[in-house]
């Protein structure tokens, strides 16, 4: 499989013929992105005349054999694939995406696989731990004329089967099988992903665990059948490598083809990503100083209505801040978008703004900060006053690549 790699609201061209390492797509391939858009979230990606532009979901897209990488934009890598896929994978792990194990995951950063690469092979390093700890097996009842007395004995079959073959008898028992639905499940993504992927190292692990699942049945998998699992004390060790098969069951359409090959989409919501990054960072910073951080609340509403004694506009922070005796210190929002510290406004939209204000009144903070990635017009953070309040909104740019400072927020 051929990879595009594009950076985050790069605009890629539509051509009728593509050469091989053009950085385009056909129409046919336009066409199945097309069938696709209404299973990705609004405003995921535009057209434009005979091109089409990504915004700010990053990720994998496979269109067939040809699979198109969009990688966020970090600013001063612009130019550098590598350092792009890098800082999204720190960024992933941070937020506890994926897991980093063995320094498997930074490994596959540094050697610069291609994204779709780098989750299988994630997938497989997770497997390969678990399986080093033993493959899931059942108890299955097995009915079977043998030699030796097992379990027990089917006196009614017994006597069905041997009369005339009395060294023979026919038992009941149980049997520890590998053979089960939960590395069925297994099995068959291992083999979706081996049509997916054309990474030398990543076929080579999936080749091997593939062997290791040879005599497991073939089965068809989906979504439903990844639901109905069960797990108990022995097998919960294993419910993060069916969280991901799901991710991967989740984003194959097998009912939009390019060719003869289905689609697959792997896509990560940078603003999601960013605030839970952004969240896991200031918990650690915050609980040095005696700080409690509380992501999405506490959640309150901005008006009542007495008519009809209901309350409305329910506000619902990313983080607030917390002293020890619960009084709220300050409110932060992470927001991955692009700013211009040029303009006097920042680029800030109204709509942010006046949500921020609205924190203030409602939870009688003075500290409010909004955080967005570090880019080239917002490189320092920048204070705002509120006016006719005592509010101050810190503008705070975050650089992915490098450590953040809780003093950013200056709570001291």
């Amino acid at each position: 499989m051929e990879a595009i790699t594009l950076i985050e609201h790069e605009v890629l061209p539509i051509v009728v013929e593509r050469s091989p390492g053009q950085k385009a797509i056909t129409v046919g391939q336009a066409t199945a992105l097309g069938k696709l858009e209404k299973q990705f979230p609004p405003k995921a990606f535009s057209w434009g005349d005979r091109s089409v532009k990504f915004a700010q979901y990053c990720g994998v897209i496979s269109l067939g054999k040809l699979s198109l990488e969009i990688l966020p934009k970090i600013y001063g890598k612009e130019t550098e694939p590598g350092a792009c896929r890098q800082a999204l994978i720190k960024m992933l792990v941070k937020a506890r995406r994926l897991k980093a194990q063995r320094g498997g995951t930074a490994n596959i950063a540094l050697q610069k696989h291609a994204l779709l690469d780098v989750f299988i092979l994630h997938f497989c390093d997770q497997l390969n731990a678990e399986l080093m700890q033993g493959m899931i097996r059942h108890y299955v009842e097995r009915n079977e004329n043998i030699n030796v007395l097992r379990g027990r004995l089917r006196v009614e079959q017994q006597f069905k089967h041997n009369l005339a073959h009395k060294e023979r008898l026919y038992c009941q028992y149980d049997e520890l099988s590998a053979d089960n639905t939960h590395n069925q499940v297994i099995k068959y993504v291992l083999r979706l992903m081996m049509t997916i992927t054309a990474g030398v190292m990543a076929r080579k692990q999936l080749t091997e665990l593939l062997m290791r699942f040879d005599t497991i049945t073939d089965i068809k998998a989906d979504l439903q059948m990844i639901d109905s699992l069960t797990f108990n004390r022995s097998t919960c060790r294993y419910k993060a490598i069916f969280k991901q098969c799901r991710w991967f069951l989740q984003g194959l359409h097998p009912d939009v083809l390019v060719g003869h090959d289905p689609c697959l989409t792997l896509l990560f919501d940078m603003n999601k990503l960013f605030e839970s990054y952004v969240a896991i960072i200031f918990r650690k910073l915050a609980w040095a100083e005696g700080i409690r951080l509380r992501e999405q609340g506490p959640q309150k509403y901005m008006v009542r209505r007495d008519d009809r004694n209901e309350q409305l506009f329910l506000m619902k922070p990313d983080m607030v801040f917390l002293d020890i005796d619960n009084r709220f210190i300050a409110i932060v929002d992470a927001k991955w978008k692009m700013l211009n510290d040029r303009e006097k406004k920042l680029g800030i939209s109204q709509a942010d703004l006046y949500q921020m204000a609205g924190y203030a009144m409602r939870y009688g903070v003075s500290r409010l900060a909004l955080i967005y990635p570090k880019q080239q017009w917002l490189q320092n953070p920048v204070d705002l006053q509120l006016q006719g309040t005592l509010s101050t909104l810190r503008v705070i740019p975050i650089d992915v690549t490098l450590v953040t400072k809780l003093a950013d927020i200056h709570f001291q």
